[in-house]
């Protein structure tokens, strides 16, 4: 881990725990980023998370998706 306080990020060198939450910064999906091991947390761009920790986007978005239920009628 890299001990600048500038350093934030991906450019920690840590590895990515889990997603938090996400936000708009100015039309760019940003997510809230957890580090594993430790309880720093960092603003991420969603673009550099989809290519560094797919997985864990994946597992962000699965525990928030919801279904509607449609009844067919016969």
């Amino acid at each position: 881990m890299k001990d600048d306080n500038t350093i934030q990020g991906f450019k920690r060198e840590l590895e990515a725990d889990k997603i938090l939450g996400s936000a708009d910064d100015n039309g760019n999906l940003m997510y809230l980023m957890q580090w594993k091991g430790t309880d720093i947390v960092d603003m991420v761009p969603a673009s550099e998370a989809n290519v560094k920790c797919p997985q864990i986007v994946i597992r962000f978005y699965e525990k928030r998706i919801t279904w509607k239920r449609v009844k067919i009628r016969p």
